[in-house]
């Protein structure tokens, strides 16, 4: 099978009688390698990088050692890297993809917030960085990959930690690659929550926010989501079938973007699904208009699709609004 290593796919071997598991991950060769198949004496997979596309490799099961099937071309003229943003021993990774010759940037958070951005190839990303957009894909603290303790700990701390450590990964970031001097927020669902935190908490920082079904206020979400638990624990409480005390809501208002709306200054662009069970349009909806009534630019686009906003049409829309969006932003 395959599972997360850090931030970067690898193969493991699960032998059921001994009940121990070994991950391929020592050897370079098997990183980034999702495993499709295993038939006689050969494991075949799918490998790539965040700019080389997924290729078929093949290995012995006894030596265990991935090699392409046919030889990969990677995107010209780009280049990738990992950032390790936290000094303190935490783990807090994060991924560039870019050229050189970018001097814009894309800082984009994953959403969950329990999830990770692999080292695998992404056709979005591909897309910004051959547009002139470098992107730093941020593996905040809470994401999957980095042990238990690590996802455990950003329970309680929504709107902060997870914050501060996008904005530390910029920073970080722009001391490594000092050619970007324009920086931008592009982020789904608890990404697009963290945009729009990072948009209010660090407004000098961001020029243009595109939030995709952004969660926006945990406290009128809780009647509307179809995941209500997950407001009451991430916020750090306890979920039961009643309503929360007065201060718990002070407590979920507080760590939502929301309450941040004042210190936005960076344009906003929302893109809604009007079929999202998980974060509804009213998210959107209550950011919008409480934009406009404080005279801020914001504007939103709502596609009859759920919340991956992932039909075909949907995505190849977005996306090219979301360049436009920049472009104009700068």
């Amino acid at each position: 099978i395959t599972c997360i290593q850090g931030q970067t796919l690898s193969p493991v071997i699960i032998d059921i009688e001994s009940k121990s598991v070994e991950v391929l991950a020592k050897d370079e060769s098997n990183r980034g390698v999702t495993v499709l198949d295993v038939s006689e004496g050969y494991i075949l997979g799918s490998r790539s990088d965040p700019v080389t596309p997924p290729h078929l490799v093949v290995a012995r099961v006894s030596d265990q050692k991935f090699v392409p099937v046919f030889s990969p071309t990677s995107l010209a003229d780009m280049s990738w890297n990992q950032l390790n943003f936290l000094e303190d021993g935490s783990a807090g990774s994060s991924i560039y993809v870019g050229s050189q010759e970018n001097s814009k940037l894309i800082l984009w958070p994953h959403g969950g917030p329990h999830a990770c951005i692999t080292t695998s190839f992404n056709q979005e990303v591909a897309f910004f960085a051959l547009l002139g957009y470098s992107v730093l894909l941020v593996n905040y603290r809470g994401s999957l990959g980095f042990g238990e303790e690590h996802v455990w700990s950003l329970l309680g701390n929504i709107g902060d930690r997870d914050v501060k450590d996008c904005d530390l990964a910029r920073e970080t970031c722009l001391k490594t690659h000092p050619n970007l001097t324009k920086v931008f927020l592009f982020g789904g669902s608890h990404g697009g929550f963290l945009v729009l935190h990072l948009a209010g908490q660090y407004p000098d920082n961001y020029r243009g926010v595109v939030a995709r079904n952004p969660v926006v206020d945990l406290v009128s979400m809780l009647g509307t989501t179809d995941i209500p638990d997950w407001c009451f624990n991430e916020a750090g409480g306890s979920y039961s079938w009643g309503q929360g005390a007065p201060d718990v809501f002070s407590t979920m208002y507080s760590k939502s973007p929301i309450a941040h709306i004042s210190s936005i200054t960076a344009p906003v662009y929302l893109m809604v699904g009007k079929n999202d069970l998980r974060v509804p349009e009213s998210q959107s909806f209550q950011i919008f208009h409480s934009m406009k009534a404080l005279g801020k630019s914001v504007k939103m686009c709502v596609f009859d699709d759920n919340h991956p906003l992932g039909k075909p049409e949907t995505e190849t829309d977005r996306m090219i609004n979301a360049v436009s969006f920049y472009d104009e932003a700068q």
